[in-house]
């Protein structure tokens, strides 16, 4: 059972860079300047990562309180798959979610 929570684990680290490579990816996609497209592709992995680095993450000082902590990091995904869609890539969005959703009920299952 110990090595199907590791491999979780690794999973949710993978789908946390995911969600911050699809915010960027979604960034640089803009239709706008090219200022803009480095601002937003750029900025928003940069905040993303500051709010999960202060209340998401395991080793966070901050770190929230278990039903806040899932309301952030739900919104945190859900940002990321709506930046996918929003870029013209639903089925990544779509994957991104409900690989992140399934992953979540594996771990709260496993402690």
């Amino acid at each position: 059972m110990a090595i199907f929570k590791a491999i979780n684990l690794g999973l949710r680290f993978v789908l946390e860079l995911c969600m911050l490579a699809a915010l960027g990816y979604w960034g640089f996609q803009l239709d706008r300047s090219l200022l803009l497209r480095i601002v937003a592709g750029v900025g928003a992995p940069l905040l993303a990562a500051t709010v999960w680095g202060f209340w998401v993450a395991p080793k966070a000082v901050n770190q929230l309180a278990d039903p806040a902590r899932f309301g952030v990091e739900l919104v945190l995904f859900a940002l990321g798959a709506g930046a996918l869609w929003l870029a013209e890539r639903p089925s990544l969005g779509a994957a991104l979610l409900i690989i992140y959703l399934i992953n979540r009920g594996v771990l709260g299952l496993l402690g």
